[in-house]
């Protein structure tokens, strides 16, 4: 199993940076009114035919050069089955990736979700060619940000300019901090 759930959300969204993808979807929903735990990651990039879809679950196998094995989908699969859940990937190529996984929150083996605030704060200023669109659901509310839309108000700066980034923390915190709470 993995510390938390903001581990599985960087290592898909790299996995979508590495495969070209210009628009990354993520979605998660925490709820402890239906004891669920939801995770969706879905891309634009070069996408997986047939054989790479059914290696990618395989530890084994990774389509990084610089990398021996591939952890992120098989770990994500197991900790999504061993806490009474499910996990489908999907892929075309040329159409990019899906991935969705779903957890009993209340299982004891299912992780705690981590520091998704600084999380994704962090994949939204640090991905510069990239629209991060990121939704989160809770039992007390949604929060919802693109990174496309951040780069509109910004105008010239860039989101790691201090006044830009001093503002999405806040932001965060003002915003998404109360929801997991």
């Amino acid at each position: 199993m993995v510390r938390d759930i903001c581990f599985h959300i960087v290592d898909l969204v790299q996995n979508a940076v590495a495969a070209g993808a210009r628009t990354v979807t993520v979605r998660l929903s925490d709820s402890a009114d239906s004891d669920e735990i939801k995770l969706s990651v879905e891309d634009d990039g070069r996408g997986m035919d047939a054989d790479a879809l059914a290696k990618a679950r395989d530890p084994f196998y990774t389509s990084k050069g610089f990398k021996k094995v591939g952890l992120g989908l098989p770990l994500l699969e197991a900790t999504s089955c061993a806490c009474h859940g499910d996990f489908e990937l999907a892929s075309q190529p040329g159409s990019g990736t899906s991935v969705r996984a779903r957890m009993e929150k209340s299982h004891w083996d299912c992780p705690p979700l981590g520091d998704l605030s600084d999380t994704m704060l962090e994949l939204l200023v640090t991905l510069d060619e990239v629209n991060l669109e990121f939704s989160f659901h809770g039992d007390r509310g949604q929060f919802d940000i693109s990174s496309a839309q951040v780069r509109e108000q910004a105008g010239s700066l860039h989101l790691s300019h201090p006044d830009i980034y001093s503002f999405l923390r806040d932001y965060f915190a003002a915003n998404l901090r109360p929801l997991l709470e």
